[in-house]
Protein backbone atom coordinates (compact mmCIF):
# COMPACT_ATOMS: atom_id res chain seq x y z
CA UNK A 1 0.00 0.00 0.00
CA UNK A 2 1.29 3.42 -0.83
CA UNK A 3 2.54 5.78 2.16
CA UNK A 4 0.62 9.10 2.03
CA UNK A 5 2.00 11.98 3.33
CA UNK A 6 -1.66 13.68 4.39
CA UNK A 7 0.38 16.56 6.15
CA UNK A 8 0.45 18.00 2.71
CA UNK A 9 -3.07 17.33 1.66
CA UNK A 10 -4.89 20.53 1.87
CA UNK A 11 -8.32 20.71 3.82
CA UNK A 12 -9.52 23.03 0.91
CA UNK A 13 -9.33 20.45 -1.91
CA UNK A 14 -10.70 18.13 0.48
CA UNK A 15 -13.68 20.27 0.80
CA UNK A 16 -13.38 20.51 -3.25
CA UNK A 17 -14.10 16.56 -2.98
CA UNK A 18 -16.67 16.57 -1.12
CA UNK A 19 -18.75 19.10 -2.86
CA UNK A 20 -18.07 17.35 -6.19
CA UNK A 21 -19.15 13.96 -4.61
CA UNK A 22 -22.56 15.38 -3.15
CA UNK A 23 -23.32 17.05 -6.09
CA UNK A 24 -22.43 14.64 -8.33
CA UNK A 25 -20.58 17.14 -10.67
CA UNK A 26 -17.75 19.79 -11.27
CA UNK A 27 -19.82 21.97 -12.66
CA UNK A 28 -22.38 22.02 -9.97
CA UNK A 29 -19.73 22.30 -7.06
CA UNK A 30 -17.66 24.76 -8.76
CA UNK A 31 -21.34 27.00 -8.94
CA UNK A 32 -22.08 26.02 -5.26
CA UNK A 33 -18.54 26.61 -3.86
CA UNK A 34 -18.39 29.93 -6.50
CA UNK A 35 -15.12 28.59 -7.99
CA UNK A 36 -14.35 27.87 -11.64
CA UNK A 37 -14.82 24.69 -12.64
CA UNK A 38 -11.28 24.21 -13.90
CA UNK A 39 -10.15 25.26 -10.36
CA UNK A 40 -12.51 22.46 -9.11
CA UNK A 41 -10.80 19.88 -11.65
CA UNK A 42 -7.56 20.12 -10.59
CA UNK A 43 -8.11 20.65 -6.85
CA UNK A 44 -9.36 17.02 -7.38
CA UNK A 45 -7.11 15.76 -9.49
CA UNK A 46 -4.25 17.22 -7.14
CA UNK A 47 -6.16 14.81 -4.44
CA UNK A 48 -5.93 12.20 -5.77
CA UNK A 49 -2.59 12.30 -6.81
CA UNK A 50 -1.83 13.03 -2.97
CA UNK A 51 -4.11 9.66 -2.54
CA UNK A 52 -3.14 7.66 -4.72
CA UNK A 53 -6.78 6.86 -5.32
CA UNK A 54 -8.94 7.39 -8.31
CA UNK A 55 -12.01 9.22 -6.52
CA UNK A 56 -13.97 9.68 -9.79
CA UNK A 57 -14.90 7.85 -13.13
CA UNK A 58 -14.86 10.58 -16.16
CA UNK A 59 -16.25 10.34 -19.16
CA UNK A 60 -18.70 11.80 -21.79
CA UNK A 61 -21.73 10.14 -20.92
CA UNK A 62 -20.53 8.78 -17.37
CA UNK A 63 -19.42 10.69 -14.36
CA UNK A 64 -19.78 9.02 -10.83
CA UNK A 65 -17.77 8.34 -7.41
CA UNK A 66 -15.63 5.24 -7.17
CA UNK A 67 -16.03 2.63 -4.28
CA UNK A 68 -12.78 4.30 -2.73
CA UNK A 69 -14.13 7.51 -3.36
CA UNK A 70 -17.54 6.95 -1.76
CA UNK A 71 -15.50 5.63 0.99
CA UNK A 72 -13.62 8.54 1.65
CA UNK A 73 -16.68 10.84 1.39
CA UNK A 74 -18.48 8.78 3.81
CA UNK A 75 -15.65 8.73 6.25
CA UNK A 76 -14.61 12.89 5.81
CA UNK A 77 -17.74 14.46 5.73
CA UNK A 78 -17.93 14.22 9.26
CA UNK A 79 -14.95 15.11 10.14
CA UNK A 80 -14.44 18.36 8.56
CA UNK A 81 -18.16 19.25 9.83
CA UNK A 82 -16.94 19.26 13.07
CA UNK A 83 -13.93 20.98 12.58
CA UNK A 84 -15.79 23.57 10.97
CA UNK A 85 -17.61 23.81 13.51
CA UNK A 86 -14.57 23.65 16.51
CA UNK A 87 -13.31 26.53 14.37
CA UNK A 88 -16.78 28.77 14.72
CA UNK A 89 -16.74 27.74 18.24
CA UNK A 90 -14.16 29.14 19.38
CA UNK A 91 -14.69 32.31 17.61
CA UNK A 92 -17.92 32.37 19.35
CA UNK A 93 -16.26 32.09 22.61
CA UNK A 94 -13.61 34.71 21.64
CA UNK A 95 -15.58 37.08 20.80
CA UNK A 96 -18.21 37.10 23.99
CA UNK A 97 -21.34 35.05 22.10
CA UNK A 98 -23.17 33.20 24.68
CA UNK A 99 -24.44 30.45 22.50
CA UNK A 100 -24.78 29.09 18.90
CA UNK A 101 -27.06 27.74 17.12
CA UNK A 102 -26.54 25.35 14.10
CA UNK A 103 -29.57 25.54 11.57
CA UNK A 104 -29.63 23.03 9.03
CA UNK A 105 -31.93 23.75 6.11
CA UNK A 106 -32.40 23.33 2.23
CA UNK A 107 -29.76 24.47 -0.61
CA UNK A 108 -32.53 26.85 -2.65
CA UNK A 109 -32.37 29.61 0.12
CA UNK A 110 -31.70 32.57 -1.11
CA UNK A 111 -31.97 36.51 -0.30
CA UNK A 112 -35.63 36.64 -0.55
CA UNK A 113 -36.31 32.94 0.84
CA UNK A 114 -38.60 32.95 4.06
CA UNK A 115 -36.05 31.16 5.65
CA UNK A 116 -32.98 33.26 5.58
CA UNK A 117 -35.37 36.16 6.21
CA UNK A 118 -36.35 34.60 9.88
CA UNK A 119 -32.86 33.75 10.38
CA UNK A 120 -31.86 37.33 9.76
CA UNK A 121 -34.64 38.55 12.20
CA UNK A 122 -33.52 36.32 14.54
CA UNK A 123 -29.89 37.23 14.47
CA UNK A 124 -31.33 40.91 15.20
CA UNK A 125 -33.57 39.55 18.42
CA UNK A 126 -30.65 37.80 19.60
CA UNK A 127 -27.74 39.12 19.56
CA UNK A 128 -26.02 37.09 21.85
CA UNK A 129 -26.88 34.08 19.88
CA UNK A 130 -23.70 33.03 16.96
CA UNK A 131 -26.23 31.97 14.26
CA UNK A 132 -25.10 29.44 11.62
CA UNK A 133 -27.07 28.13 8.41
CA UNK A 134 -26.30 24.57 7.19
CA UNK A 135 -27.50 23.66 3.53
CA UNK A 136 -27.77 20.40 2.39
CA UNK A 137 -30.33 17.97 1.13
CA UNK A 138 -32.74 16.72 3.75
CA UNK A 139 -31.81 13.25 4.60
CA UNK A 140 -28.21 14.50 5.61
CA UNK A 141 -29.74 16.88 7.40
CA UNK A 142 -31.75 14.48 9.51
CA UNK A 143 -29.06 12.17 10.11
CA UNK A 144 -26.81 15.47 11.04
CA UNK A 145 -29.48 16.60 13.52
CA UNK A 146 -29.44 12.69 14.94
CA UNK A 147 -25.70 12.97 15.35
CA UNK A 148 -25.65 16.07 17.03
CA UNK A 149 -23.56 17.71 14.50
CA UNK A 150 -26.84 20.39 14.01
CA UNK A 151 -29.12 21.87 16.73
CA UNK A 152 -31.95 22.28 14.35
CA UNK A 153 -33.06 21.99 11.00
CA UNK A 154 -35.83 23.17 8.97
CA UNK A 155 -37.52 20.70 6.39
CA UNK A 156 -41.01 20.14 4.83
CA UNK A 157 -43.80 18.23 6.70
CA UNK A 158 -43.33 15.06 4.50
CA UNK A 159 -40.66 13.44 6.36
CA UNK A 160 -42.38 13.51 8.94
CA UNK A 161 -42.67 9.86 9.36
CA UNK A 162 -39.03 9.89 9.27
CA UNK A 163 -38.64 12.39 12.11
CA UNK A 164 -41.08 10.13 14.19
CA UNK A 165 -39.27 7.57 13.68
CA UNK A 166 -35.84 9.14 15.00
CA UNK A 167 -37.79 9.92 17.97
CA UNK A 168 -37.13 13.46 17.59
CA UNK A 169 -39.30 17.04 18.83
CA UNK A 170 -40.72 18.71 15.71
CA UNK A 171 -43.10 22.21 15.54
CA UNK A 172 -44.97 23.57 12.86
CA UNK A 173 -43.35 26.72 12.05
CA UNK A 174 -44.56 28.06 8.68
CA UNK A 175 -47.93 27.28 6.64
CA UNK A 176 -46.68 26.08 2.91
CA UNK A 177 -48.20 24.60 0.03
CA UNK A 178 -46.50 22.12 -2.68
CA UNK A 179 -45.91 23.92 -6.25
CA UNK A 180 -45.18 22.42 -9.74
CA UNK A 181 -42.69 24.34 -11.55
CA UNK A 182 -42.61 24.21 -15.82
CA UNK A 183 -40.49 25.23 -18.44
CA UNK A 184 -41.16 28.05 -21.12
CA UNK A 185 -40.83 25.59 -23.40
CA UNK A 186 -43.32 22.88 -22.11
CA UNK A 187 -47.20 23.85 -23.84
CA UNK A 188 -48.44 23.81 -20.00
CA UNK A 189 -46.59 26.87 -19.10
CA UNK A 190 -49.16 28.86 -20.86
CA UNK A 191 -52.06 27.57 -18.46
CA UNK A 192 -52.78 29.68 -16.23
CA UNK A 193 -53.49 26.74 -13.61
CA UNK A 194 -52.75 23.22 -13.17
CA UNK A 195 -53.27 20.04 -11.06
CA UNK A 196 -52.25 16.64 -11.32
CA UNK A 197 -54.44 15.53 -13.54
CA UNK A 198 -52.97 17.67 -16.08
CA UNK A 199 -49.86 15.81 -15.94
CA UNK A 200 -50.45 12.74 -16.85
CA UNK A 201 -48.25 12.62 -20.10
CA UNK A 202 -45.38 14.43 -17.77
CA UNK A 203 -41.89 13.10 -17.24
CA UNK A 204 -40.96 14.34 -13.73
CA UNK A 205 -37.55 15.38 -12.26
CA UNK A 206 -37.56 13.97 -8.58
CA UNK A 207 -35.04 13.21 -5.71
CA UNK A 208 -33.45 9.86 -5.26
CA UNK A 209 -34.21 7.81 -2.84
CA UNK A 210 -30.77 8.47 -0.83
CA UNK A 211 -31.55 12.38 -1.10
CA UNK A 212 -35.17 11.75 -0.07
CA UNK A 213 -37.38 8.80 -0.10
CA UNK A 214 -40.45 10.57 1.47
CA UNK A 215 -40.44 12.88 -1.73
CA UNK A 216 -40.94 9.61 -3.70
CA UNK A 217 -43.59 8.32 -1.40
CA UNK A 218 -45.34 11.61 -1.75
CA UNK A 219 -45.01 11.96 -5.78
CA UNK A 220 -46.48 8.40 -6.21
CA UNK A 221 -49.65 9.38 -3.79
CA UNK A 222 -49.97 12.60 -5.64
CA UNK A 223 -49.88 10.93 -8.76
CA UNK A 224 -52.19 8.03 -7.43
CA UNK A 225 -54.86 10.00 -6.25
CA UNK A 226 -55.05 11.56 -10.02
CA UNK A 227 -55.31 8.10 -11.35
CA UNK A 228 -52.06 7.90 -12.90
CA UNK A 229 -48.12 6.74 -12.12
CA UNK A 230 -45.28 9.02 -13.16
CA UNK A 231 -42.63 8.71 -15.68
CA UNK A 232 -39.52 9.46 -13.86
CA UNK A 233 -36.94 11.00 -16.08
CA UNK A 234 -34.17 11.63 -14.03
CA UNK A 235 -33.25 11.06 -10.15
CA UNK A 236 -31.28 14.63 -8.34
CA UNK A 237 -28.85 14.69 -5.35
CA UNK A 238 -30.04 18.04 -4.42
CA UNK A 239 -33.03 20.54 -4.94
CA UNK A 240 -30.55 22.85 -6.78
CA UNK A 241 -30.11 20.36 -9.53
CA UNK A 242 -34.29 20.73 -10.22
CA UNK A 243 -33.41 24.06 -11.55
CA UNK A 244 -30.52 22.73 -13.83
CA UNK A 245 -32.57 20.07 -15.19
CA UNK A 246 -35.60 22.16 -16.08
CA UNK A 247 -33.63 24.27 -17.75
CA UNK A 248 -32.50 21.23 -20.00
CA UNK A 249 -36.09 20.23 -20.97
CA UNK A 250 -36.02 16.65 -18.57
CA UNK A 251 -39.53 17.53 -17.66
CA UNK A 252 -40.99 18.75 -14.76
CA UNK A 253 -40.55 19.25 -10.90
CA UNK A 254 -42.34 19.17 -7.91
CA UNK A 255 -41.41 21.07 -4.92
CA UNK A 256 -42.14 23.13 -1.85
CA UNK A 257 -43.51 26.83 -3.44
CA UNK A 258 -41.47 29.06 -1.28
CA UNK A 259 -38.57 27.69 -3.15
CA UNK A 260 -36.87 30.02 -5.33
CA UNK A 261 -37.18 27.94 -8.70
CA UNK A 262 -39.14 30.19 -10.76
CA UNK A 263 -37.40 32.84 -13.21
CA UNK A 264 -38.11 34.33 -16.59
CA UNK A 265 -37.97 30.72 -17.94
CA UNK A 266 -39.66 28.52 -15.31
CA UNK A 267 -43.14 29.28 -13.92
CA UNK A 268 -44.61 28.09 -10.51
CA UNK A 269 -48.22 26.61 -10.44
CA UNK A 270 -49.31 26.41 -6.85
CA UNK A 271 -51.26 23.55 -5.70
CA UNK A 272 -54.27 23.22 -3.07
CA UNK A 273 -52.15 20.45 -0.94
CA UNK A 274 -49.95 21.82 1.90
CA UNK A 275 -46.57 20.63 2.92
CA UNK A 276 -45.65 23.39 5.48
CA UNK A 277 -42.22 23.57 7.49
CA UNK A 278 -41.35 22.21 10.22
CA UNK A 279 -38.60 22.57 13.20
CA UNK A 280 -37.21 19.54 14.21
CA UNK A 281 -34.41 19.12 16.93
CA UNK A 282 -33.36 16.54 19.84
CA UNK A 283 -34.91 16.37 23.27
CA UNK A 284 -31.85 16.40 25.38
CA UNK A 285 -30.56 19.68 22.63
CA UNK A 286 -33.51 21.53 23.25
CA UNK A 287 -32.52 25.67 24.57
CA UNK A 288 -33.84 29.00 24.75
CA UNK A 289 -32.51 29.97 21.19
CA UNK A 290 -34.36 27.14 19.91
CA UNK A 291 -37.46 28.07 21.13
CA UNK A 292 -36.73 31.65 20.07
CA UNK A 293 -36.08 30.85 17.28
CA UNK A 294 -39.52 28.75 16.46
CA UNK A 295 -41.42 31.75 17.80
CA UNK A 296 -40.49 34.14 15.47
CA UNK A 297 -42.05 32.53 12.55
CA UNK A 298 -45.78 33.31 11.99
CA UNK A 299 -47.55 29.79 11.41
CA UNK A 300 -51.52 30.07 10.27
CA UNK A 301 -53.66 26.68 10.65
Amino acid sequence: MRQVEIYNIKLGNIKIFLAVAEFGSFTLAAEKLHLTQPFVSKAVARLEEELGLYLFIRGSHKFQITPAGRKLYESWKDIIEQFELSISGAHSVQSGMTDELHIGTGDLCSDDNIIVRKVKEFQRISPGTETYLVYDNMTVLLDRLIKGNIDLILISKHMLPMVESANLCWETVYSSNLAIYIHKNNPLYKKDKLDFSDLRQERFIVFSAETDESYLKLLNELTGEAGFKPEISCYIPNAISFKVNLELGKGVALADNFCNLEDENIKRFDLERRNDIIAVWREDRYRESIKKFCEIFEYKE
